[in-house]
């Protein structure tokens, strides 16, 4: 039955139904019912009437009929349904209102709590600035460090809000970034040009050695560690894998880089001493192991030093580490180091932060880091891998050298330079002849954890429990490399004798082919044959027994100037041994099994460009070395030169 006007039909509609129907106050108006009251001729009780239920069309409503108990029925469930849906939306807006007043007040406690907690650190540290200057001096390193990291993440966020702020400053942004990039990639495309490229290294080249030159020329005899530089570039040349691929980006600014490096601590004072007040503080806290050391093995521990100081040392540090992994400490760090390889050497993200991460970690751990990505890098990506983990030293194993008489700052030195030069020499040896799907760091992210540790009590004991594999390792290699090489000393000792050689054994027979090598890196003719023998223990047998051996020598004057000792310190300071490169092998074919065989093809020359880069490293320590400042550099041991009171429980 279609509606009609009230004016054209007996049974007429009132206007009230059409204000009803078009301000929806029908009490079932979405079903298009027409409530009875504007229908009186209808009777319910009457058989011969019939109720009528109409769907109109306005607004796509239909009209149809029903009868009067089904209508009442309909109305009544839809009153229901709407009475329902009325509550859950009061309930979910009350909900909403409570949660979102609870997070502001939060945020409010927050703050409050935060920000009285930087000022009253605040009032502490300017307090403890005043009143003991000296002392605070690590407070205020820490400080400063905190205050930079802080700032970044304050800019970074500030940075996000501004470019997101409107559409209009979004769209200046865009250009003013669009033109920096324009700029950008001119320069960009203008260095690259091969005749530009080729004048900048040139002229590189040309002012780092006339700075060598200038400032060496009064006794020429010191720039033989130049001629070791080049010697070392020239044999890596020789050996490459394709020579005509060669990129020398990479190798001319790890070396400019160790050039920097090595200024700052060998030829300034005051480098000298910040590196000097680095590696103090490091013997400090690592000397707070001896808590737990006495309260484990009593105060007669140093009856078995190794056992029971150097290697609860390594403990000790494998949790420091993890937790600093924890809170993302280490992360910010091995990123920034990254980022900035990345930026001036060209290499690859995934290499670069891999590299960054050997300064801390060894192989296979710093490969860790980068562990999704593994199956898609190139050869010369796991080449420079490789060589990184044999070019430097852990921070777990940092306190063995130091506790064997070494200078933790030429340690901490030689570590940061043979970052770059393992990649310089990676790069000459392996250069990149694939396309690399790891290039940009956008791609490479370590996350805000390196470890899966719920919380800082869990990360200490999952780094403490780390440590036992690695001194197991350290301790059975030792055992089993000493042993050997006793053995293999005490054959050819007996065959020497045979002929009438008596004293012959196989680290003298290594030190004469290494005189010349080491004698290039500036150690004094008369010191070679004794540097030559360190350093073949440190190749064919393992750097601990290099270091005991240096220790050794040192205290008992075979070894007559500071100069060899210092070249001997940076030319150890690495990994590069054969037990290394099995312990690396295995631990990256079980990471990436499908490159197994490629790492196996690249293991040997790998380790030949980390003995290499620690050789370049020594050059440079032999070419800038300086006898007042380098004298600066306190060589200190572990619990001789540093006191901590510890209280031992029976």
């Amino acid at each position: 039955m279609a509606l009609m006007s009230n004016k054209s039909t007996n049974n007429p509609l009132p206007d009230a139904l059409t204000s009803d129907m078009s301000s929806g106050d029908l009490g079932i108006s979405a079903k298009g019912v027409i409530p009875l009251r504007y229908f009186p001729s209808v009777n319910s009780k009457s058989d011969n009437t019939v109720p009528i239920r109409l769907n109109t069309e306005s607004n796509g409503v239909r009209t149809s009929e029903l009868g009067g108990d089904e209508e009442k029925q309909v109305k009544d469930a839809d009153l229901k349904n709407e009475t329902e849906r009325d509550v859950e939306n009061a309930d979910r807006v009350s909900s909403t209102s409570s949660t979102s007043t609870l997070q502001k007040y939060q945020k409010i406690v927050k703050f409050v709590l935060l920000g009285l907690g930087v000022v009253g650190y605040f009032v502490y540290f300017t307090l403890a600035l005043i009143w003991n200057f000296d002392r605070a001096i690590p407070l205020l390193v820490i400080t400063i460090l905190a205050v930079v990291i802080a700032s970044k993440r304050l800019l970074v966020k500030l940075w996000t809000q501004y470019t997101s702020s409107s559409s209009q400053s979004h769209g200046q942004v865009l250009r003013r970034c669009s033109c920096a990039y324009s700029v950008h990639r001119k320069l960009g495309r203008l260095l690259d040009r091969r005749p530009v490229k080729i004048s900048c290294y040139v002229l590189t080249v040309a002012a780092m050695l006339t700075y060598i030159i200038a400032k060496n020329y009064s006794s020429l005899e010191n720039l033989k560690p130049a001629l070791g530089l080049i010697s070392i570039v020239l044999f890596s040349w020789l050996v490459s894998y394709d020579r005509t691929k060669i990129k020398w980006r990479p190798v001319i600014w790890g070396l400019g880089m160790q050039m920097v490096l090595g200024l700052i601590v060998l030829r300034t004072t005051e480098g000298a001493n910040v590196f000097n007040f680095l590696g103090h503080q490091i013997e400090v806290f690592l000397n707070y192991v001896v808590a737990g050391v006495k309260f484990v093995f009593g105060d007669k521990y140093e009856e078995f030093f190794f056992a029971f100081k150097l290697m609860p040392t390594v403990i000790f540090m494998s949790s420091i580490i993890s937790i600093a992994y924890h809170y993302g400490i280490m992360q910010w760090i091995i990123n920034g180091i990254a980022y900035a390889m990345s930026f001036t050497m060209a290499t690859t993200a995934a290499e670069s932060t891999s590299t960054a991460a050997c300064i801390f970690l060894g192989q296979p751990e710093a490969s860790l880091t980068i562990k999704p990505f593994l199956r898609l890098m190139t050869r010369s990506e796991l080449f420079a891998i490789l060589t990184a983990g044999f070019a430097s030293v852990t921070a777990d194993v940092f306190s063995l050298f130091v506790n064997y008489g070494m200078s933790s700052s030429d340690i901490i030195t030689a570590v940061l330079m043979s970052a770059p030069a393992g990649m310089a020499v990676s790069k000459i040896i392996c250069p990149e002849t694939e396309v690399s799907l790891t290039k940009t760091h956008k791609q490479i992210n370590i996350g805000k954890t390196g470890k899966s540790s719920q919380n800082v009590v869990d990360a200490a004991v999952t780094g403490a429990q780390d440590a036992v594999v690695i001194i197991a390792s350290i301790v059975a290699t030792i055992i089993a490399f000493l042993s050997i090489f006793a053995f293999l000393n005490a054959v050819v000792t007996y065959l020497g004798s045979l002929v009438n050689i008596e004293g012959l054994t196989i680290d003298g027979i290594i030190s004469y082919p290494l005189m010349p090598v080491v004698y290039l890196m500036g150690v004094p003719w008369h010191d070679c044959r004794a540097i030559g023998e360190i350093v073949g223990l440190k190749t064919f047998v393992n750097e601990l027994v290099a270091y005991k051996r240096l220790n050794e020598m040192v205290k008992a004057g075979q070894i007559i100037t500071k100069r060899s000792e210092i070249v001997a310190n940076y030319a150890l300071c690495g990994f590069s041994n054969p037990t290394a490169m099995g312990v690396s092998l295995g631990g990256l074919s079980a990471m990436v099994p499908e490159k197994k065989m490629v790492l196996a093809k690249i293991v040997f020359m790998a380790w030949l460009a980390g003995s290499l880069a620690c050789f370049m490293t020594a050059s440079w320590a032999g070419l800038l070395y300086q006898e007042d400042i380098s004298e600066t550099l306190v060589n200190s041991t572990l619990g001789r030169n540093v006191e901590v009171n510890v209280t031992s429980t029976p």
